[in-house]
């Protein structure tokens, strides 16, 4: 009897032991991960406007105009046809000054005289850019009257009509007028010329 007693006290103790290892373990819980935050990235300054300093500038025309003369010369009429030519230095998006050369042939004539003629002029010109793209210049030089000469002034008034479409030089189509004096001597008094022009200049 005490033998048995002893039998059962074991198995007893051998079942309890095996319902411990059996046991599941509860895992400790993992602290829950920090929700996602998004970084936004601040946006980038605006990039300044390049400021274009002195630069090199040239251009040509085609012009078409009517010379006539005052004083001595009064009746003087003619048609003349030709072309520009200028070079010069662009100092920023206002000023600019260039030297202009005008050459031009053509048929005039004074009373019941008439045949070819030719002007040719070359004036240094200051230019202001205005608002809408418009500008004005003016300057003074010398002058070819197909065969007196003298001193000149020349004005010119014009426009760009498009935009510039690009950083650095651009080719800008302009039409303008162009009058001219030609003070020719005491002989021939002053000549005065309108020329109206279309070209590009590049600056």
């Amino acid at each position: 009897m005490r033998r048995f007693s002893m039998v059962l006290v074991c198995l007893l103790t051998s079942s309890i032991a095996a319902a411990d290892t059996t046991t599941p373990l509860v895992a400790a819980a993992e602290p829950a991960a920090p929700p996602a935050t998004s970084v936004v990235a601040p946006a980038p300054a605006p990039v300044p406007a390049p400021e274009h300093g002195t630069r090199l500038r040239n251009g040509f025309s085609l012009s078409a105009g009517q010379e006539w003369g005052s004083g001595p010369s009064s009746g003087l009429s003619g048609q003349l046809f030709g072309g520009d030519w200028r070079i010069g230095a662009q100092i920023n998006d206002d000023y600019a000054a260039y030297v202009q050369t005008h050459l031009s042939f053509g048929n005039a004539h004074i009373g019941a005289a008439s045949g070819a003629t030719g002007n040719f002029a070359i004036a240094l010109m200051a230019e202001r850019t205005l608002p809408m793209r418009t500008f004005v210049a003016g300057g003074g030089g010398y002058g070819v009257l197909n065969n007196p000469s003298g001193p000149l002034a020349q004005l010119r008034v014009g426009w760009y009509p498009f935009e510039q479409a690009s950083v650095g030089k651009v080719r800008r189509l302009n039409v303008a007028a162009d009058a001219r004096w030609y003070f020719a001597g005491d002989n021939v008094g002053t000549v005065t010329q309108i020329a109206f022009t279309i070209g590009y200049d590049r600056f």
